[in-house]
């Protein structure tokens, strides 16, 4: 059921079009709009790569994820109707936690348009209270990790600077 890709280095990609409802007067992405876009890119990649559907393991389980955190960097506008390709990875786990890394940028994987960190805590649907991975999902989540000593520090403005510059002009794309 669970399984990894098998470029473990290469993190789920796909476009997606920034839609005109999800727009400001200038033509550009609603800053309350990344999230949705980040949230839904993920799901997609989770039931697309990985063959999870969180919903069906919400309701099997009756645990699933709730935000606790986000930190997210808005580094160029998406606009209206433009194609973004939107890569999304996990970057780091605990027993009851886990940290997704998620990119939006242009077609073609050059330019970053924005970057979010978003910690999640594991929870008790029932309960309501937070509890841990069971050993399924820490196997799973271990295969999929995505290790970068830049992502490990849990310094997310480094990480931006860092994204930035790796990024410069004359690089290679997000390989798709």
């Amino acid at each position: 059921m669970l399984s990894a890709l098998d470029h473990r280095e290469l993190s789920p990609s796909g476009l997606y079009r920034i839609r005109f409802q999800d727009c400001d007067p200038f033509g550009h992405l609603n800053n309350a709009r990344y999230m949705d876009y980040f949230l839904e890119a993920r799901e997609d990649h989770l039931r697309d790569f990985y063959g999870f559907d969180l919903f069906e393991h919400a309701s099997r389980e009756g645990k699933s994820w709730v935000v606790t955190r986000t930190q997210i960097a808005y580094l160029e506008p998406a606009k209206q109707s433009d194609l973004v390709r939107i890569a999304t990875r996990l970057t780091s786990r605990t027993d009851g936690s886990i940290r997704n890394e998620d990119l939006m940028y242009d077609q073609s994987g050059k330019r970053l348009k924005a970057m979010l960190w978003i910690d999640f805590a594991y929870v008790d649907l029932g309960r309501g209270r937070p509890t841990r991975h069971g050993e399924d999902l820490v196997r799973f989540f271990d295969s999929v990790l995505y290790r970068d000593s830049g992502s490990e520090n849990g310094n997310f403005e480094e990480r931006v600077r860092e994204m930035k510059r790796t990024l410069a002009p004359g690089t290679e794309p997000l390989p798709v």
